[in-house]
């Protein structure tokens, strides 16, 4: 009776639709319930700049342009595209069109999405929830990258066609696409830094006009690479120096991106909280990672000491830029900073440095060079013993002597204008409470009043005007190329290597009680209720387990 009874019933409503759900349906309820896992920051940016104007009408562009330079293209080469080689042109035109959205479009798109929160005073709101700084750092980045792959998925059905054409291989469409993606990741993220720079409407302005700029000359430097470069020569994948060469960008991308992502994170946290030991760990890692690149090279290159040239200029720019932002630091250190100080001889004597303030960054940085330098000796060195007749003819008689000097001399000016505008910035500081970017700011006009006002009396005298004078002694880039060119110990390189360094240990005393100051920080106990707070959060994300005795019954 039963069985007869519920056969007469009929189907309720959710029963039929139920029944009638297709996969689709499952998958969508799947993903729904997917993207609950998923970063709210990267769900509201990512609906929030697809439905948004600016990305309907620059999609719509694309996608336009695209089909008028296929018919365009198509017409312009007519019944030779049977024949011929027309992939590249058509190929080119395409990238142009990718290009700038991905490169300009986007890039900018996520540093205005992050200045309007601070703009608008929305970044309030969201820096009392849960989400760390991090989080809605990569959830602005994540939207990024999912518009640049709306991009791609518009125009790499073009790209592929253009390998059907003939006169471009598929492994250089993917290359460029790839290199394109990663330019674009690497331009984004600097636009969530610069966005996290300041707070200030007037000083926001001012800076996206500048990343404007060099969004521009982004895209005219890939428009110059791609079609300029390529169109010239094709890229050699059997080469195995290739795949090095690639994978040594890689590495320097990977770690400047993190870099900057640590930046902007850092900038988006309390005042209160560490800041620098993050960023600064991550400075020393690329200086290690470039370091090992440049070791591998040298071996290589049979002890080439040609290495050490661009191995020593660009560990010095590095640290000069990290140093003129460490310098803009506070130095006054937080409770929470110094609860967490380090408190044993060694610890003290190796991790201070890491600690944040303007005079451990300042030695930090000092450090780091030295340890170039001395890198630098023990390849000298190694040259000597293992390679003893392998020295660059165009350096003089004595190759490991100009490197010497060159050394010394970089080294010396490291020191004294990162020292300098250390105490600039201190003395700034006492007259305005001036940011980060304003004391960076400050030491490059430092470096450019060294550098332009005694080129500018040089100019003036006729018979100086077009040789090296020790009225140039402030001014690092000519001395450095001095040393290289001359390739003999002058009268002014003699002078260089008794002033500068002399100069150099000036200026590392008048910094010396500010380094003092600093290594005298000890930590501080936690207050009671600081410490019961950290218990009770310990135990929510660790609870403790109950003990079964196995003995018991």
């Amino acid at each position: 009776m039963t069985t007869i009874e519920h056969l007469r019933t009929p189907p309720s409503p959710e029963g039929t639709a139920a029944a009638r759900q297709t996969w689709w349906d499952r998958f969508d309820r799947a993903a729904l319930r997917a993207s609950e896992w998923l970063n709210p920051i990267l769900v509201k940016e990512t609906r929030q700049a697809l439905k948004s104007r600016q990305f309907m009408i620059t999609f719509t562009l694309v996608l336009t342009a695209a089909w008028i330079w296929s018919m365009l293209g198509v017409s312009m080469i007519g019944p030779n595209i049977y024949h011929g080689f027309h992939g590249w042109d058509m190929f080119c035109g395409y990238f142009v069109i990718l290009a700038f959205p991905l490169l300009v479009i986007v890039p900018f798109g996520a540093f205005r999405s992050l200045a309007s929160e601070r703009e608008d005073g929305t970044y309030e709101l969201l820096s009392v929830t849960t989400l760390r700084p991090r989080q809605i750092v990569s959830g602005k980045l994540g939207s990024a990258v999912v518009q640049m792959l709306v991009y791609f998925s518009a125009v790499s059905p073009c790209l592929a066609f253009t390998y059907m054409l003939k006169g471009i291989d598929f492994p250089t469409v993917l290359c460029v696409m790839f290199y394109t993606f990663i330019a674009s990741l690497g331009l984004s993220v600097i636009g969530l830094v610069v966005a996290t720079a300041t707070a200030e409407k007037h000083w926001q302005i001012v800076l996206s006009v500048f990343l404007l700029f060099g969004l521009a000359l982004a895209f005219y430097a890939g428009l110059a690479i791609v079609i300029g470069g390529l169109s010239q020569t094709s890229l050699p994948f059997q080469d195995p120096e290739f795949w090095a060469a690639n994978a040594a960008m890689l590495t320097g991308f990977g770690a400047y991106f993190v870099l900057f992502f640590c930046v902007a994170s850092a900038q988006l946290t309390f005042a209160s909280n560490n800041r620098s030991t993050a960023l600064r760990v991550v400075m020393l890692a690329q200086q290690a990672l470039f370091t090992g690149w440049m070791g591998w090279t040298f071996h290589h290159a049979d002890g080439d000491l040609e290495i050490l040239f661009p191995y020593l200029i660009l560990s010095g720019l590095h640290w000069t830029i990290m140093g003129m932002f460490m310098n803009g630091e506070s130095p006054e250190l937080s409770h929470r900073v110094k609860r967490q100080l380090p408190q044993s001889f060694l610890g003290r004597a190796f991790l201070t440095w890491f600690n944040p303030g303007p005079a451990a960054g300042f030695v930090f940085a000092v450090i780091n060079m030295a340890t170039v330098l001395l890198l630098a000796g023990a390849a000298l060195i190694a040259n000597a013993a293992f390679y003893p007749g392998r020295l660059p003819g165009w350096l003089g008689m004595n190759p490991r002597e100009m490197i010497v000097i060159f050394a010394i001399v970089e080294f010396s000016y490291v020191v004294v204008y990162l020292g300098l505008g250390r105490l600039l910035a201190a003395g700034l500081r006492k007259v305005h409470q001036g940011g980060m970017l304003l004391c960076a700011l400050c030491q490059v006009l430092l470096v450019l009043l060294g550098c332009g006002a005694p080129l500018t009396v040089h100019l003036m005298i006729a018979d100086l005007r077009m040789d090296y004078s020790l009225l140039e002694i402030t001014n690092p880039f000519w001395s450095l190329i001095e040393i290289v060119e001359h390739r003999s110990l002058s009268p002014e390189m003699v002078v260089l290597l008794v002033v500068l360094p002399v100069t150099a240990g000036c200026v590392l005393l008048a910094n010396l009680p500010s380094v003092v100051a600093a290594v005298r920080q000890v930590r501080i106990a936690k207050p009671v209720r600081v410490a019961e707070e950290d218990e009770f959060f310990e135990l929510q994300r660790h609870p403790p387990q109950p003990i079964i005795d196995p003995l018991a019954d």
